[in-house]
């Protein structure tokens, strides 16, 4: 267990949790990763610029030369780069406003997404610099590098789990019902066809409904569940098992189901 989990301590606190904030942490995360996409963004909104303002002046030499039969391609090809150029544009609007989010903004979308007050969030942030909050690595080598996480790491509190996903979800522990191996999918490209990829996930879900998925290895899973039964021994676990992708919504809805019928 060991291998996988370790106790906070100071210096991590001080190299990941700026000012202390696991979520100041995560926001430092987001604009490190949105300044490099406002760079690649701005490269292909300059570049469709150009393209639209070649296209224009071709179209209009069409006009003046009278090859009326040339003015639909001219017509295309600026509309080719207009869209290019919009499809830019929306990407850079989010990606600057995404930038642009404070720390309390970060607070108020983890706590709707969590469907937790805010209160509950700010608690989970002062015990997760506390000694006694596990580190969860879940992953390592290539999986943990490509991760899109905020954060590399877990966090496993006195009373909330966080998988430092995209959506920065916390879940009280007293209120998972559901730990367990699930599986997803994703396409890659291999010359004449696309090859599917399978990838083993840790699902949990909450009593409130709340759930979410984070990549992890095996034995690292299988030692989360073993951590978390400790705590909350009604937390499903579906028998170590593998849940396939397509069966995750009809789980969940019979672990949500089970719980009300035990009320």
């Amino acid at each position: 267990m060991a291998d996988f989990f370790s106790k906070m301590n100071a210096d991590y606190v001080q190299k990941h949790f700026p000012d202390g904030s696991v979520f100041a942490g995560a926001m430092k995360t987001v604009k490190r990763r949105s300044l490099g996409g406002l760079i690649v963004f701005g490269l292909f909104l300059a570049a469709a610029l150009c393209g639209l303002v070649w296209g224009i002046g071709r179209t209009l030499r069409f006009v003046s030369d009278g090859e009326d039969d040339m003015l639909s391609v001219g017509i295309v090809i600026c509309g080719f780069f207009g869209v290019i150029v919009l499809l830019c544009l929306v990407a850079l609007f989010f990606l600057i406003k995404g930038s642009r989010q404070k720390r309390d903004d970060y607070i108020a979308d983890s706590a709707k997404h969590s469907k937790l007050p805010v209160s509950e969030i700010e608690t989970f942030e002062r015990q997760a610099a506390a000694s006694d909050c596990y580190i969860l690595k879940l992953t390592a080598g290539l999986d943990r590098a490509l991760s899109n996480a905020t954060n590399k790491d877990g966090l496993l509190t006195r009373d909330y789990i966080y998988l430092a996903d995209p959506a920065q979800t916390v879940i009280r522990v007293d209120s998972l019902r559901a730990c367990c191996f699930s599986d997803y999918t994703y396409h890659i490209n291999t010359g004449n066809h696309q090859k599917k990829i399978h990838c083993l996930a840790i699902c949990l879900i909450a009593s409130n409904g709340v759930s979410v998925l984070s990549d992890t290895t095996e034995e690292a899973g299988q030692a989360l569940m073993a951590l978390l039964k400790q705590r909350n021994g009604a937390i499903d676990t579906n028998g170590g098992k593998v849940l396939p992708e397509d069966a995750f919504d009809s789980y969940k809805k019979k672990v949500l189901e089970e719980q009300q019928s035990s009320v």
